[in-house]
C-alpha cells in the first residue's frame, strides 16, 4: 500500500478569535496576526509537500488561509462546505459572557461536556459534528475507494484547509478517540494522519495520527 498523508491546518486568527466570540459558520475576517500566519505556514507546506493538493472550507476565513498555499503551490484550492465549522446556531456571535447571561445553564452543560445541547439552540451536536468531519477525513484519505474525494486524485497528500473544531470532532470520529485525550487546536496549526506508512505495529491500513497541533513553523 501506498503511503496517504492528510494535512490538516486549522485557519488564522480571527476578529472573532481575538474577541472570543463563537464563529460557528459566520465568519468575522483574518486579524492582521492570522493573515501573516497563513502566509507563513503556506510558504512552510508548500516547501515540505511540493506535490499536495489543497482543499479547504468554503467559508472566508480557511479561504483566505489556504490561498498563500495554493499560490506557493501554483495549484488550485479546491473550496468544500463538507469541511465547514460547526453550526452553533443562535449562539453564533455571543461572547462567553453573553452566553453566561444569555443563555448560562445551556452554556455551562455545553462546557461540562453535554454536546447534545447544541441542537437546542438550533446547531449541530457532537455526534453530529463527529460523522461529518470523520466522513470528509475518510474521503481526503481515500480509505473507501468507492466515496474518496473529487479532488485528490492520484495524490498522495492532501493538506485541508479548515477548523478547529472540525478537525477536533474529525479526529474523535475518525479514529475513535476519548475526546478527553485532545486538547484545543491554535490558529494555523498542523496536524498530520498518515496510512500505509511504517511503524511499531503491523499496518491494517488504518490511519494514524502522527502529528497534533504543531505550531513550531510559526515562531
Amino acid at each position: 500500500m501506498s503511503v496517504r498523508r492528510l494535512v490538516l491546518v486549522r485557519h488564522g486568527e480571527t476578529v472573532w478569535n481575538v474577541a472570543r466570540r463563537i464563529q460557528g459558520q459566520s465568519c468575522s475576517g483574518l486579524t492582521d496576526r492570522g493573515r501573516a500566519q497563513a502566509g507563513r505556514v503556506g510558504a512552510v507546506l508548500a516547501e515540505r509537500w511540493p506535490d499536495a493538493v489543497v482543499v479547504a472550507s468554503d467559508l472566508p476565513r480557511c479561504r483566505d488561509t489556504a490561498a498563500p498555499l495554493g499560490a506557493g503551490l501554483g495549484v488550485e484550492v479546491h473550496h468544500d462546505p463538507v469541511l465547514r465549522e460547526r453550526a452553533f446556531g443562535r449562539w453564533e456571535g455571543w461572547s462567553s459572557d453573553e452566553l453566561v447571561g444569555r443563555d448560562g445553564d445551556r452554556y455551562r452543560r455545553w462546557r461540562a461536556g453535554d454536546g447534545a445541547v447544541l441542537a437546542e439552540v438550533g446547531g449541530e451536536t457532537d455526534a453530529v459534528l463527529r460523522d461529518r468531519a470523520g466522513g470528509a477525513f475518510r474521503a481526503l484519505l481515500a480509505l473507501d475507494a468507492d466515496v474518496a474525494h473529487p479532488a485528490v486524485g492520484d495524490a498522495t497528500t492532501v493538506v485541508a484547509v479548515t477548523h478547529g473544531g472540525t478537525i477536533f470532532h474529525g479526529l474523535v470520529g475518525l479514529l475513535g478517540l476519548d475526546p478527553r485525550r485532545l486538547g484545543a487546536l491554535e490558529n494555523c496549526s498542523v496536524t498530520e494522519l498518515l496510512v500505509g506508512a511504517p511503524g511499531p505495529a503491523p499496518d491494517d491500513g488504518s490511519p494514524r495520527l502522527v502529528r497534533f497541533n504543531e505550531t513550531a513553523h510559526l515562531d
